[in-house]
């Protein structure tokens, strides 16, 4: 029987690659989340949008996390419940909110920004690049995708 190391050795996508990575990078971060913060795994990016994008609106961030207005919305509720955002309505836009991170929420952001910063370390380590070399590169990679499937379908 082979083990995983073995079976992602020998993958020959880079998909079996990214998604490995993804995994564990999420079993990594998750050990976090539920001991040290308010978090779920499912709200993780939405927060941490509005920390590295503070004046991103409901509807932007519904759509870089593939959700509907009315889920982000759920999930605003329930940061705001906890004490880490803050929404106003938004003066030029009776229909929007402005939401900002609390004290609080800045404290969480600034604690998981430092656990992804060790993660990026770990995995870099041992690598010929260093993070910013590895950023440059997933990011072509991540948008030669993007424009091949809205130019192929």
């Amino acid at each position: 029987m082979k083990n995983y190391e073995d079976i992602i050795n020998n993958s020959p996508f880079i998909l079996n690659h990214l998604i490995s990575l993804k995994e564990t990078h999420d079993y990594y971060l998750n050990q976090f989340l539920k001991k040290e913060t308010e978090i779920s795994y499912s709200q993780y990016y939405m927060f941490m949008l509005l920390y590295y994008e503070p004046d991103v609106n409901q509807s932007d961030i519904a759509k870089a996390c593939f959700m509907n207005r009315s889920g982000v919305s759920r999930t605003f509720s329930e940061f705001e419940k906890k004490g880490l955002i803050k929404r106003e309505i938004n003066p030029n836009n009776k229909r929007e909110y402005i939401t900002t991170l609390t004290d609080e929420g800045l404290k969480t952001a600034k604690f998981l920004e430092e656990k992804e910063f060790e993660w990026d370390a770990m995995i870099c380590e041992e690598l010929d690049l260093n993070r910013d070399e590895l950023m440059e590169l997933l990011s072509k990679l991540s948008m030669k995708s993007l424009n091949f499937n809205r130019n192929t379908f």
